[in-house]
């Protein structure tokens, strides 16, 4: 048989001289190529299936298996990653109690100093600066705990929506797999097949 230049690149791709004996593994692995053959070349492909529906079946247990590694996957380096930000945001909310527990004491002295009638008006004010420093390292700590709060969030959400954004991919191309083997079929067998990917 003459094939046509669209179905000589197709050999090419799988190192052979015409479509007889191909494996499982070449239909699958080139399925988004099959649906460009001639229906009567398309024909010989399926040909070497006669029970083409059961390697359909073959094909989305093998996708399902391969979804269900990826989405176990995917929790489990999640959970990974909520554990440790769960860890670090516990010992940050830990650091701030620390830090202002040592500031509320630090506080009540140079308030009980305050309370001592024989101050200089000058010792009186280094003591209220002494309080106002205090106050604004309070600030500042609670801040920074802030801050790398936000960081811990920011990377969380990035992870995570990696993790979505390969897994959809990965989904996509499974996805166009079969449909591309599903429609060799349906076009050999004179069938309507108008399978949808799926959405996010």
């Amino acid at each position: 048989m003459e094939y046509t230049d669209t179905e000589k690149q197709i050999l090419a791709l799988l190192d052979r001289t015409n479509f007889k004996n191909l494996s499982k593994n070449d239909v699958i692995t080139y399925a988004s190529k099959l649906n460009e053959l001639r229906p009567e070349v398309a024909m010989q492909v399926v040909a070497q299936y006669p029970e083409f529906v059961k390697l359909i079946q073959s094909v989305m247990t093998e996708c399902k298996s391969m979804l269900e590694k990826v989405i176990e996957s995917d929790e489990a380096s999640i959970n990974r990653v909520y554990d440790t930000t769960d860890k670090v945001v516990f010992n940050n909310d830990e650091s701030r109690k620390l830090f202002f527990n040592l500031a509320d004491r630090v506080l009540s002295d140079y308030g009980k100093c305050l309370e001592n009638p024989n101050l200089t008006p000058e010792e009186q004010k280094e003591i209220r600066v002494q309080e106002m420093e205090v106050l604004y390292m309070c600030y500042e700590k609670d801040k920074e705990i802030r801050d790398r709060d936000m960081e811990i969030v920011k990377t969380v959400d990035k992870k995570d929506s990696e993790k979505r954004e390969f897994n959809w991919k990965l989904i996509g191309t499974i996805c166009v797999s079969l449909i591309a083997i599903t429609g060799v079929g349906g076009a050999v067998l004179g069938g309507n097949f108008n399978l949808k990917l799926p959405k996010k």
